[in-house]
């Protein structure tokens, strides 16, 4: 899209969603606690650029952003009711209601429509496909999608991992044992990976990956989660939020620099150049998709994620049998028009 039609998109957007205005004038306003699945960096991008813009404010919204250790803790989170809300993977979502039914929370809004998950190596490891990682150093984080999900891959692989041995680190210290050659490989998004080591040094060419989804794990990943008590106190307040965070999203795909100049006045310290250079990896990957072309953004195709809690299910020998009713809620979708994708 050239840049004057996403300048006149933007400006259809300030006019039309019903949530610029839901707010105004209101004597109530509900706080918002949301958890991020990462640091602050340009995977989050979205949600400063519509806080910097007042756009939660005008919808009656007070919200505060925390950064997070992976999908994990935000999952532990939003199901203890200590935040009311998080973006984190459906995946791992799932396998905590399985197990925790009088906890379970719900995704209300997808985001990540082909998964990030996967391996990086770096090239002179000689790590070329799955079954290579037998008897290597792996490098991951306890709270992170990828370690929770990689008995779903080893049974997909056929990787005997008995011979793997683990280095447990946390997210902020995980490319750097890569790049230090400490460990042969690490599990984590794409994205957070790759720009991770090219902060230490590492050259874009030299960076390896193996992924999940190629290993016909056809899985969903990042999506709004919120807790019983906020969907059940108060839906109204959820429908504002996701309806704001929808509309957060696609400005920031229409205008990927203004998303990462609304994040760097909250965190002054990133590397504005890497940030949205992975904030425009993430929308090429993971967001624009056949299937979020043709849906728009936010909803699932039961079929698929009936698929993906299959896999789940077998993999991690859950109590209880899944249903893509279960695990999400699509009556807090906002309307056509702020699911749309710009582009």
């Amino acid at each position: 899209m050239a840049s004057i039609s996403r300048r006149s998109l933007l400006t259809g957007l300030v006019a039309a969603p019903f949530v610029l205005r839901a707010g105004a004038g209101r004597a109530d306003t509900t706080n918002i606690r949301f958890s991020l699945s990462a640091p602050f960096d340009g995977s989050n991008a979205a949600f400063f650029l519509a806080q910097s813009r007042g756009w939660y404010t005008d919808a009656g919204l007070t919200c505060q952003f925390d950064m997070s250790g992976g999908a994990g803790e935000v999952v532990s989170r939003v199901a203890s009711g200590v935040y009311d809300a998080g973006i984190g993977d459906i995946n791992v979502m799932s396998e905590f209601d399985a197990k925790n039914p009088a906890q379970a929370i719900r995704v209300v809004y997808m985001m990540y429509f082909r998964s990030p998950l996967s391996v990086c190596t770096l090239a002179k490891s000689g790590i070329a496909k799955p079954t290579d990682l037998a008897g290597r150093k792996v490098g991951a984080a306890a709270t992170d999608g990828a370690y929770r999900l990689f008995p779903a891959y080893v049974k997909a692989t056929g990787l005997d991992p008995s011979g793997i041995k683990w280095d447990m680190v946390g997210l902020q210290l995980r490319e750097a044992v890569l790049s230090r050659g400490d460990v042969d490989a690490i599990l984590g998004f794409d994205s957070t990976m790759d720009f991770g080591l090219q902060k230490t040094g590492v050259k874009p060419e030299d960076i390896r990956f193996l992924y999940y989804a190629d290993a016909g794990m056809d899985l969903y990943s990042n999506g709004i989660m919120v807790s019983q008590k906020l969907r059940s106190e108060n839906p109204d307040a959820v429908k504002r939020f996701v309806a704001v965070t929808a509309r957060a999203w696609q400005a920031a795909i229409a205008e990927p620099q203004a998303a990462i100049d609304a994040l760097q006045k909250h965190s002054p310290l990133i590397n504005p150049t890497l940030e949205l250079a992975k904030l425009q990896w993430l929308i090429k990957n993971q967001l624009v998709t056949e299937e979020s072309k043709a849906d728009g953004l936010g909803g699932i195709r039961p079929e698929r994620l009936a698929k993906a809690l299959a896999t789940l299910a077998t993999t991690y020998n859950l109590p209880v049998a899944l249903k893509p009713e279960d695990v999400f809620d699509p009556s807090f979708l906002p309307s056509a028009d702020l699911r749309k994708l710009p582009i």
